[in-house]
């Protein structure tokens, strides 16, 4: 192919200037070598330039197409005289470190063209053939090789000589230490540059470079870590050194002994000793001056024949000791003995919060009063007077009255602005006390104002239908929501022909909610004695409480037990409830929404024997059967929500007999006959949530009347006459 494409390009080299060659999933290193022959280059590969490309050429030269298609494939091309050498690799070495920039590379070719380029001595076992992509910038070989070794499991650096080695851990049985340090000298002073390495080495190192002997008795192997120095002496260099190894050194005839020391003998050459003469006060009483957290006897030491103290220790430990003696040491004139008494506070609170700057002495503490002595200057009483004025203040209790909400609650759901702590109840569960600051208090009052606030109200318009369906009737449900032309209309023009006289005894707006059409064939039913109204209410809550409507009858027996020998007996009064139990809990939810928890119970009393004039204490209790309704509804204010389904069927046993005849035994057979009967019961619940705005007055049944025969009759008596 490559043949033919020659030819072809050779048979028009005059027809244009430019390079034209298309490569369809072809050797890098083959487009690479057509494009430098068509130009007549020289061109060099190392490992790292492996895979294929697809790649169009349409340039005028050959340095912009070499550039576009290394650009294209993340390679990298240097020139030297008359070559170019390409490479995935690009590695750039200079005083300040090593920069790398390469992609989805080999690891072993890596390493290679590493060496190469650092001219260090790079080894290491089978490596698994993993790509690298590394990017970095002034970088040292040994942080290169760490990167390297994160993409290798089980893999170390070692240090070996000038080298590097790369071993398995797994494979080996050696454990070699990683170490990377340098000393380097010039002009006599050597420069210390240590990442990780162990002390022998190091010490080891450090004597050949000087040129030195050196005897190392200390046996314990300590791993020396991010040591730099720089332009230091032998012994200097050394010195800092063993301090990091808690060692020392002694020369002797040429050679350097170097032992091991304990850690305490090392800090020793930090500590400094400061010797203060006492002028005022006397050192034998110095000791019971000192505050506890200054008085340690391992910094001080008292000279009672010279009056002086003898401190000893590092800056930073003997500082506050030599100002606080400084402090005291005063002359004595002036010096009075002052009572201050707390209000607020006690005497241990006051005395753990004033300075230990602002005492001369100790503070004597007055038994069984909030009192407290000690010497003061006239400076130093006022200076104290006026702290303690400061801290000897409690915070004023303030009264907040709750309009809406009580105390209990409000410590349930504290605003962030009051802890526990600074809230005091009473018996009035209408008022706290806040103990706070004034800050405090007005940001506590405006969170209140977000708490305190009434809850929302919400009304239920309830009303509650039974059906009942008996053998031989060929009653249906006929409660239907359609218009009765087929045709969305308003309700207020369509056509009524339902009667209301049985609906105005009711309370529920059935017109306004459900239409006319199911408002008359409700009336029909209700008219018809096939539907009776359980319930006709209206309840009200507060938004997310529960309120509970139930219509049931009870019903009480006597639950006897008797002892074995039958004279001894005793007896509990029980109940059985059964009818409606409605329990509705809603909470407005935004947006004139209201989100309602519905759980609907219809139970039924069975037959029972008490009722019977042979009834008895013992007699057994009726059984009761129950259904259940729970739902989940959210619906706007004032929109219908219908529940149904609570149906119930019940048999009914009658015996017909033929007066006298009926009676006689075996013959009377011949003049009775049992009667079956099964009659079904439906009840549907339906429910109008409203948000309550504000304070509604009830309408009379008169006006209600006023308002259906205006909106409904009047206006369809109008409508006809126009």
């Amino acid at each position: 192919m490559l043949l033919i494409v020659f030819s072809s390009l050779n048979l028009f080299p005059q027809e244009s200037d430019k390079i034209s060659l298309d490569f369809r999933n072809q050797k890098i290193t083959d487009i690479l070598f057509s494009l430098a022959e068509l130009c007549g280059k020289s061109v060099t590969f190392d490992e790292t330039v492996t895979g294929n490309a697809s790649f169009h050429f349409e340039d005028t030269d050959f340095d912009t197409a070499l550039e576009r298609f290394t650009d294209a494939f993340r390679l990298f091309a240097e020139k030297k005289g008359d070559v170019y050498n390409i490479s995935k690799v690009k590695i750039e070495t200079g005083e300040s470190g090593i920069t790398i920039d390469t992609e989805n590379v080999l690891t072993e070719p890596f390493l290679t063209i590493l060496s190469r380029k650092t001219k260090t001595t790079i080894m290491f076992d089978a490596l698994p053939q993993i790509p690298l992509t590394i990017r970095v910038q002034n970088a040292r070989i040994n942080d290169i090789l760490n990167l390297v070794i994160l993409r290798l499991p089980n893999f170390t650096v070692e240090r070996v000589g000038s080298g590097y080695f790369l071993s398995k851990v797994a494979t080996r049985t050696v454990n070699r230490n990683f170490e990377d340090f340098k000393i380097s000298e010039e002009n006599s002073l050597l420069t210390l540059s240590l990442t990780k390495a162990n002390f022998s080495s190091v010490i080891d190192n450090l004597f050949k470079t000087g040129g030195r002997e050196y005897s190392l008795l200390a046996k314990t192997a300590v791993s020396l870590e991010n040591l730099f120095y720089s332009e230091k002496e032998f012994d200097s260099l050394l010195s800092l050194l063993c301090e990091q190894a808690n060692c020392d050194f002694t020369e002797k005839d040429g050679i350097y002994y170097i032992y091991e020391i304990q850690k305490k003998d090392v800090i020793k050459k930090f500590k400094e000793t400061t010797i203060l003469n006492l002028k005022n006060i006397s050192a034998e009483n110095l000791s019971s001056l000192l505050p506890a957290d200054l008085n340690s006897s391992s910094f001080i030491k008292t000279d009672k024949t010279t009056n002086s103290v003898v401190i000893t220790g590092s800056e930073q430990e003997t500082k506050p000791i030599i100002d606080f003696i400084k402090s005291v040491d005063m002359p004595a004139e002036g010096r009075v003995y002052k009572n201050f008494t707390l209000s607020n506070i006690t005497v241990k609170e006051a005395v753990s919060l004033i300075p230990k700057s602002m005492l001369l002495s100790d503070i004597i503490f007055i038994e069984g009063s909030s009192s407290f002595v000690t010497a003061v200057t006239p400076e130093k009483e006022k200076e104290l007077s006026e702290f303690i004025t400061l801290i000897d203040e409690r915070n004023k209790a303030l009264p907040v009255k709750l309009r809406y909400i009580q105390s209990e609650e409000l410590l349930k759901y504290l605003p962030p602005s009051a802890p526990k702590e600074n809230i005091t109840v009473t018996g009035d569960p209408t008022l706290v006390f806040f103990k706070g600051s004034p800050s405090l208090y007005e940001s506590f009052k405006k969170e209140l104002s977000l708490i305190d606030k009434p809850k929302q109200q919400i009304k239920y318009q309830i009303l509650i239908i039974q059906q009942q369906k008996t053998d031989g009737s060929s009653w249906k449900p006929s409660f239907t929501l359609t218009n009765e032309s087929g045709i969305e209309q308003d309700d207020t023009t369509m056509n009524y022909t339902a009667l209301l006289s049985g609906l105005l005894n009711i309370d529920f707006d059935i017109v306004s909610k459900f239409g006319r059409q199911f408002a008359a064939s409700l009336n029909a039913e209700i008219t018809s004695g096939r539907a009776r109204v359980l319930a006709d209410t209206t309840l009200n809550g507060i938004s997310g409480e529960t309120i509970t409507f139930s219509n049931t009858n009870t019903y009480r027996y006597r639950d006897i037990i008797v002892d074995s020998s039958g004279d001894v007996y005793t007896s509990t009064t029980r109940e059985i409830s059964s009818g409606l139990v409605l329990s509705i809990k809603g909470w407005s939810s935004g947006d004139n929404m209201i989100t309602v928890d519905v759980n609907a119970q219809v139970s039924k009393q069975g037959n029972t024997d008490s009722s019977s004039s042979t009834s008895s204490d013992t007699t057994n209790p009726p059984t009761t059967s129950e259904k259940k309704v729970t739902t989940n509804v959210r619906t706007k204010s004032g929109s219908p929500i219908i529940i149904s389904g609570l149906i119930q069927t019940e048999s009914d046993v009658t015996e017909r007999r033929v007066p006298i005849l009926g009676r006689i035994p075996l013959l009377g057979l011949l003049f009775r006959h049992k009667v079956v009967s099964e009659a079904e019961t439906e009840f549907s619940i339906f429910l109008v949530p409203f948000v309550e705005q504000g304070e509604e007055a009830e309408s009379s049944d008169s006006d209600r009347i006023q308002s259906l025969c205006k909106k409904y009759i009047l206006k369809e008596a109008d409508n006809e006459r126009e």
